[in-house]
């Protein structure tokens, strides 16, 4: 295996100062060393020597941030792992760690410090540092824009767009052939697509297509980037860990690490003893095995007796609420994971304050886990220090003193105290033995006092099952309802855009114009016409009935500002003349040819034009003959006022 070991020797990657490295290559028994190195000639290496891991005891002496780190794990080889040897997201020193595993190096010197990092990276020391997910973005593009073309721009555009799609099947013809799982979208265009993406349910170099250029269609390919770095262990260690069970027909098991991180978390239907044991043995060393309900079930027994750990019970149920305000941080996927976790973190959180203490009290060469472990098995911080601790070996000069012989009856008063001593010894494992048969008998009683109460619950726990399947089922069929709704509103909308497309080349080919057809003189059909074929200004609008409407519906009409209706048959005298006097001229179905073509109407645009003409004179006479009769009336008034005039005279003078 080969290693590199990297320390940043000089500069800092966020100063305007470039950083220099040390670097310690570990390549089985050989070993070098370069000093003062550039970060490109550091990556330069990786690339060309392309080693199994590169160690360091910070990640961001790399990089300045997430972005920069990132783009330097897409530079280097798939086969090399970035690890950071000083933990993942709550990383110790670098000192404290080499202490632990009995190095000792140089802090103020670089190279010291990089041979330290690919010495614990050897042993399996530290955490792999992932900035992608296991999902491989490919994207395939034009790789030229069309522009604003002239007369031959739509089969230049077909040729591009014609590239990307075949390139696009040929992307997907490998992925098929390499058996891997992806989902595609492209988005249309003229003779082919404008781009297409594959999102491929692989890391990047289980993805063997390469990227680059191919005529008039580009490819890249890349990892998907994840929202946050993620730390994974280099090696599983078999440390201590806490295990939550939540044992059932559906068993639930949670693992915390000893500073409360997740670890693993399952549930399963019908694991056996045997598996929920290999499945907690490989994940670590279980020094506590919790429950969130009391007593313990048997379960939770027998897998603690298995590890020879500590059991955790509360001393009552915890409340459901309680439950998932602790289970929420971790997030879970059903009740019996809720239930491992919880149980978990109660009992860790019974230890934390203690573990916090071993934390500052622990001394550098002494793991905190093994004082932990001491200290959840009953022995105070000091003594559990002091039992880790090797005593150191007394000289000769510091030996005691023997004591001298003792009398006769000393002892015989010392062997009588011996035997008393041991016949105390005896009793006391004798009543030892009978509490823990009276403990046995305690537990079982409370064991089937709960299978009881289950055997209870079970009724109700299935009419509430029926309950929710029943709910679910409703919620299917209304889903399905909406589906079936909105694909006869697709196939409709389809079906509209066809035909106004079929009617916008008949009116460019044939130079006619459409005319758009509303069913009733009514709101709801004006309304369902706007929104199918769109009432715009200069529209020509065909009412196939014109009975029914008034000013006000005429109104919806006019606000569109339409050129003008035609009607299939009479309309109202108010609806007509409120037409008339808003400027909207309304032709009759006898004045127009209109020609029914792929399923529309139009009419020809110079027959519109003449019955316009023949509409404006007739409103200049109309309008004459108004100014006429108003004139009149004036008149009429104004006779009226002087015989009044003349009669008051008159009336005046006798």
């Amino acid at each position: 295996m080969k290693i590199f070991g990297v320390d940043i020797a000089s500069g800092s990657p966020s100063s305007r100062r470039p950083p220099s490295y040390s670097l310690v290559v570990l390549d089985e028994d050989r070993k070098s060393s370069y000093h003062m190195i550039s970060r490109y000639k550091l990556i330069r290496l990786i690339r060309s020597m392309q080693p199994d891991i590169v160690a360091v005891d910070n990640v961001f002496e790399l990089a300045a941030g997430k972005r920069e780190l990132t783009n330097l794990l897409r530079r280097l080889p798939s086969s090399t792992r970035l690890v950071q040897v000083t933990g993942g997201e709550k990383p110790e020193g670098l000192a404290k760690i080499a202490r632990w595993h009995g190095i000792s190096f140089d802090r103020l010197n670089p190279l010291d410090e990089a041979e330290t990092c690919a010495r614990l990276a050897a042993w399996g020391v530290g955490e792999v540092v992932s900035a992608f997910e296991d999902r491989t973005w490919i994207k395939v593009s034009r790789r030229r824009s069309p522009g604003r073309g002239g007369w031959s721009q739509n089969r230049y555009s077909r040729k591009i767009h014609g590239a990307v799609k075949g390139l696009a099947r040929e992307v997907e013809k490998q992925l098929r052939q390499a058996g891997l799982d992806f989902t595609f979208r492209s988005v249309e265009g003229l003779g082919g697509y404008t781009r297409a993406e594959f999102v491929v349910d692989a890391p990047r170099d289980k993805v063997h297509i390469n990227p680059g250029y191919y005529s008039d269609a580009q490819l890249k390919v890349q990892s998907i980037e994840r929202p946050t770095l993620q730390f994974q262990p280099l090696a599983q260690r078999r440390g201590y860990i806490i295990v939550g069970l939540d044992p059932g027909t559906t068993t639930g098991i949670a693992a915390l690490s000893l500073k409360g991180d997740l670890q693993d978390l399952i549930s399963s239907r019908a694991l056996s003893s045997s598996e929920v044991i290999e499945w907690i043995a490989a994940r670590g060393k279980p020094l506590i095995v919790a429950t969130d309900v009391y007593p313990a079930p048997g379960a939770v027994e027998k897998v603690k007796r298995a590890f020879n750990s500590v059991l955790y019970s509360p001393g009552e149920d915890i409340p459901a609420e309680e439950k998932i305000a602790m289970a929420r941080e971790y997030g879970y996927k059903n009740d019996h994971e809720r239930d491992a976790l919880a149980a978990a973190v109660s009992a860790f959180k019974k230890y934390k304050n203690k573990f916090s203490l071993v934390e500052k009290k622990a001394p550098p060469e002494i793991d905190p886990d093994e004082v932990k472990a001491l200290v959840v098995r009953g022995f105070s911080i000091e003594n559990a220090i002091l039992e880790l601790t090797a005593p150191p070996e007394m000289s000769a000069l510091e030996q005691p003193p023997a004591e001298p012989a003792a009398p006769p009856e000393i002892s015989s008063y010392r062997s009588q105290i011996q035997q008393l001593s041991e016949q105390v010894k005896t009793l006391r494992s004798y009543v030892d033995e009978l509490k823990s048969e009276l403990a046995e008998r305690d537990r079982n009683l409370r064991w089937m006092n709960s299978k009881l109460e289950r055997l209870k619950d079970k009724n109700a726990r299935e009419i509430k099952r029926d309950r929710e399947i029943k709910i679910r089922d409703k919620e299917i069929e209304r889903l399905r309802g909406m589906l079936r709704s909105e694909r006869k509103q697709m196939k409709r909308l389809k079906a509209d855009r066809s035909r106004r497309r079929k009617a916008e080349r008949v009116e460019a080919q044939k130079g006619l114009k459409r005319i758009k057809v509303v069913q009733a003189f009514s709101k709801e059909a004006i309304a369902e016409t706007s929104e199918r074929w769109g009432l715009d200004e200069g529209d020509l609008v065909l009412l196939q009935s014109a009975s029914g409407g008034g000013p006000n519906t005429a109104d919806l009409l006019i606000d569109r500002k339409i050129a003008a209706v035609i009607t299939g048959d009479d309309m109202t005298p108010a609806a007509r003349e409120h037409f008339y006097e808003k400027g909207i001229p309304v032709f009759s179905c006898r004045d127009l040819e209109i020609s029914e073509i792929d399923g529309g109407s139009f009419v020809k645009p110079e027959q519109v034009d003449q019955a316009r003409s023949h509409w404006e004179e007739q409103m200049k006479v109309r309008k004459a003959e108004a100014k006429a009769e108003w004139l009149e009336s004036m008149i009429q008034e104004y006779r009226v006022e002087r015989k009044k005039e003349e009669r008051k005279k008159l009336k005046g003078k006798g």
